[in-house]
């Protein structure tokens, strides 16, 4: 039995006002179908442009495996020419190569002049564009970012599943203490060693080019790359304080603590962690039961 997905709302010509009503200060999910089309990067981030005036540059790519639970850092696993990426790419056959967090604008800053500011919501941080590239095939494991803050992603080429699932099932996704992933597997749920998942709703959507998707701060995200493509994430500032801290102490806090561990004590550290996600979940799962005592 699958994990239930809700569709996610999809808007066009969204007031501020409105957006901000119905999902900004909800916490929801949603589409927008046309948050870029006055961008001049709608028109100018194809595949050849994009090789034109960036393909020069030596990028580092990462494969579809989880990130290792006794490493503090990711490894790099090949480097190649940026323009010979985007041509494997293009050519939509699989290739599971990844480029994530890449700030191409400090490189390329020219290409920042082909973004202009959002006014759908306050608090958009222009000073730290992302830029997300990957192959047909390529997957983002289950996570939520660290900081805390909102994040608008925009298509510009190709197509991916988005399954975002909302902070307050965090024990039930048996999220691993000290980090922010898990290790639960949403497209075939394994009930009998997770059945916190069986408690778990989320939300489900394919990203076209041109579309946004408003991820609320906090909420797990997986993505799979349907099409070979690329897209921008820019954030957005949580408009709550004790979330910025929460945010804070993640970056600086609860990271250091964690790689420290990994280092030092690397299979103690990983069992401990394991341990807990499961008397996490198992309590979460009593509460369930309990559902006027449910505090997730």
């Amino acid at each position: 039995m699958a994990i239930e997905l809700l569709p996610i709302d999809r808007v066009s010509k969204v007031d501020k006002g409105l957006f901000q009503q119905e999902y900004f200060k909800k916490h929801k999910p949603a589409v927008i179908k046309d948050f870029c089309h006055d961008w001049p990067a709608y028109q100018n981030w194809s595949f050849e442009k994009l090789k034109e005036r960036a393909g020069h540059l030596t990028v580092d790519l990462y494969n579809n495996k989880p990130a290792d639970p006794d490493k503090s850092t990711m490894f790099v696993d090949e480097r190649m020419n940026f323009g010979e990426y985007l041509d494997k790419i293009a050519s939509n056959e699989k290739v599971e190569l990844r480029i994530f967090l890449f700030n191409i604008f400090k490189h390329i800053p020219s290409l920042k002049n082909d973004i202009l500011k959002p006014d759908l919501v306050d608090g958009f941080m222009m000073n730290l564009p992302f830029m997300f590239y990957g192959g047909a095939g390529s997957i983002v494991h289950m996570h939520y970012d660290i900081d805390m803050s909102h994040v608008f992603l925009t298509q510009f080429v190709g197509r991916k599943r988005v399954v975002l699932f909302a902070p307050e099932y965090t024990p039930l996704l048996y999220r691993l203490p000290f980090s922010v992933i898990t290790y639960t597997n949403v497209n075939n749920p394994d009930y009998e060693k997770y059945p916190g998942l069986q408690h778990v709703k989320g939300y489900e959507c394919t990203l076209d080019y041109g579309e946004t998707i408003y991820i609320p701060a906090g909420y797990w995200h997986y993505i799979e790359y349907i099409d070979g493509g690329y897209a921008l994430a820019l954030r957005v500032l949580n408009e709550s304080w004790l979330k910025r801290a929460q945010g804070a102490w993640n970056l600086l806090g609860e990271m250091r603590i964690d790689n420290f561990m990994k280092k030092y004590f690397t299979r103690p550290w990983f069992e401990y962690k394991n341990r807990k996600a499961f008397e996490n979940a198992n309590e979460a799962i009593r509460q369930f039961s309990r559902p006027e005592e449910l505090v997730l």
